[in-house]
């Protein structure tokens, strides 16, 4: 019996490392994509982030709202927790200079190209393609950004009408926007592989690791609301509010690596399919 169940176990560890995870296993190591998703979570903390504080202050019309009440929505924090990311990231004033808000959007568009050079590099690597170098690649970063601010805009702007239909037909409205969100995250993801490859791949190969991309981030979020809160109790009581970036930082460094599993694992799927 105990030879049975070692052959089983053999047999199993050997269809697994001949499978789709022992083969994403592989490819992850061989790629060294944990650091290209380190370089994208740095990215994201350093371009992105900003964008989403610029986009937010546009949206918003008062001191209590903007990028730290979209924070707090959207990671579902309350007591401690959201006192803390109101005191990181709540605007004081309600008043802002126009001329600094453009400044501030154009700026923040400028510098998340760097968010895009870093994805289109996974992309290609992920995909087998050369790399796009040049004033061809930039002009493709640049003109990739403001669809970036564009799905910055409508995941801030989906949680509006969702807190509505919460008021007033709970809780179809939280479902309703973990809907909308993952859609908009498939259609970005979808958008983004195609226009940053440079049309190298054709669209329906791309859509597996968008669908990925959208199903694993939510699952992300939708976990974090149970564990982001006491996390940032937590690094605020030890290291004050700096503890909160420490914990928002280390989530985006987080999805980076979903983001690109999620990629991979879209393209082995669509390797095994054979050509589209």
């Amino acid at each position: 019996m105990g030879l049975d169940a070692r052959e089983r176990a053999a047999r199993a560890v050997q269809r697994m490392s001949t499978g789709v995870a022992g083969e994403a296993i592989r490819r992850t190591r061989s790629l060294e994509l944990s650091t290209h998703a380190l370089a994208f979570g740095a990215q994201q903390l350093l371009c992105t982030v900003p964008l989403i504080v610029a986009i937010s202050a546009v949206m918003s019309n008062g001191p209590d709202r903007g990028v730290g009440n979209a924070t707090i929505t959207f990671f579902g924090l309350d007591g401690p927790s959201a006192t803390a990311v109101t005191q990181l990231l709540g605007r004081q004033r309600s008043a802002i200079s126009a001329t600094a808000l453009v400044l501030s959007m154009i700026l923040a568009l400028v510098l998340s190209t760097s968010v895009g050079a870093v994805q289109q590099r996974a992309f290609e690597l992920i995909w087998n393609q050369r790399r796009l170098a040049g004033v061809r690649g930039y002009l493709r970063q640049l003109a990739w950004a403001p669809t970036l601010a564009a799905f910055t805009v409508g995941m801030l702007a989906v949680a509006r009408p969702g807190r509505w239909l919460d008021e007033h037909l709970s809780p179809v409205g939280s479902w309703l926007v973990a809907v909308a969100r993952v859609l908009l995250i498939v259609a970005f993801y979808w958008w983004s592989q195609y226009w940053l490859l440079a049309r190298r791949v054709a669209a329906d190969r791309l859509l597996p690791g968008a669908i990925a991309v959208g199903v694993l981030t939510m699952t992300l979020v939708e976990t974090s609301r149970l564990v982001v809160p006491g996390q940032i109790d937590w690094q605020v009581q030890a290291y004050g509010l700096v503890g909160a970036g420490f914990v928002f930082a280390a989530w985006l460094m987080i999805l980076a690596i979903v983001v690109y599993v999620a990629i991979l694992l879209g393209a082995l799927f669509a390797d095994r399919r054979g050509p589209g």
